[in-house]
């Protein structure tokens, strides 16, 4: 899990979710995301096939340059990611998710930057496809 014993509510799959990347003072990078002012774990709690959307949002301490390039998984044979697109300028990424298969699917985000040559990689967020037992349109 993203931040294990957190208290931060899971983020909602309807509206985009902004990501942002900052870098402190010994260039150790820091990940956060938020909807609507509100801050939110990183995870997303799913009970119906959604396409899932993280929108970088640069700070003054970001990493120059940074874009999202992938991401990767932990098992990505498991069916609950079916595609991930990665916009053009590398500013979102998407994420469409399969409901057929329940269970967790752990991802991490890949990055580049101007900084220099290596790539990011996040800590883990992850979708959690449960059961909707009465078919219910969420």
């Amino acid at each position: 899990m993203l931040l294990t014993g957190s208290t931060l509510p899971f983020c909602d799959a309807a509206s985009p979710i902004e990501l942002r990347v900052t870098l402190d003072a010994t260039k150790q990078a820091h990940f956060s995301y938020a909807q609507s002012g509100t801050f939110c774990d990183g995870n997303v709690e799913l009970t119906e096939n959604t396409t899932i959307t993280y929108q970088l949002v640069h700070e003054a301490n970001s990493p120059k340059g940074l874009r999202l390039t992938g991401a990767g998984f932990t098992n990505a044979f498991d069916g609950h990611i079916e595609v991930v697109t990665v916009s053009s300028d590398g500013q979102s990424i998407s994420l469409q998710n399969n409901i057929e298969n329940l269970g967790v699917s752990k991802y991490q985000f890949i990055f580049a930057s101007d900084e220099n040559n290596l790539l990011l990689v996040s800590p883990d967020p992850q979708i959690v496809n449960k059961d909707n037992p009465r078919g219910l349109v969420l």
